[in-house]
């Protein structure tokens, strides 16, 4: 048997013609709200600015569900202290003993590492585009190489060599996160916090509401109680 996961299409429906939709999802700015400022969107359906990239994404995985909430929430309750949010894209699986890690963006040339065909073996991959490594895949890892991966990503070091980089495999990432590096700038995204029309934000319509409906549920079970006694 073989089980094939190709992802999900999210159901945005609901928000067509109330929302910016944007790559199959919802479109938010770097603190996650939509085009309705009252409105934030998290997790699979938000289309969010990826600065590493230069572009909105949608992410299917459970750490970018995590992180987008947490900041979300941060939008929220402290907008003045927080900043938007700064993400490399990051998967994983773990199958039993087996485990892989993947950071990044799989784009441009792969260089493979390793043996691939030796059971349980560690083998994995960098993907170099525009002479620098945007991405990088590990399977059967320790925490410190996988921690290498993550900030080579991060660091997207120059590669001129393919052949070198498949040569060096997973040191030239021990070497590269040893190194005291200055993280590279960011790519602006067009549209990270001023590119949504943001509408005025409801919230004393929503807490009106909010009061009008108390009061209606609890004048409804006041006078539902009475008429239960006098049965």
């Amino acid at each position: 048997m073989v089980v094939v996961g190709i992802g999900i299409r999210p159901n945005t429906g609901l928000f067509e013609g109330q929302l910016t939709l944007e790559k199959g999802g919802i479109k938010v700015n770097g603190m996650f709200q939509s085009s309705n400022s009252s409105v934030y969107a998290i997790g699979d359906v938000a289309a969010f600015p990826v600065k590493a990239f230069g572009e909105k994404r949608r992410l299917e995985h459970v750490d970018s569900a995590r992180k987008s909430a947490k900041h979300a929430v941060s939008s929220i309750m402290e907008p003045d202290k927080t900043g938007e949010f700064d993400y490399i894209p990051f998967f994983y699986s773990r199958v039993f003993t087996l485990s892989w890690q993947f950071y990044g963006d799989n784009a441009g040339e792969v260089v493979y590492y390793g043996d691939l065909s030796a059971s349980g073996s560690t083998f994995g991959a960098y993907w170099v585009n525009k002479g620098h490594v945007v991405g990088a895949f590990l399977e059967g890892g320790t925490r410190e190489e996988y921690e290498a991966i993550a900030k080579t990503t991060t660091l997207r070091p120059a590669v001129e060599d393919l052949t070198e980089l498949e040569r060096q495999g997973l040191g030239f990432a021990v070497a590269v996160s040893q190194k005291p590096v200055a993280l590279p700038p960011p790519i602006e995204v067009s549209g990270s916090t001023s590119g949504l029309l943001l509408e005025k934000p409801l919230y004393a319509w929503h807490a009106t509401a909010g009061v009008v409906l108390a009061a209606s549920i609890a004048a409804f079970a006041y006078f539902y109680g009475k008429r239960r006694r006098r049965w």
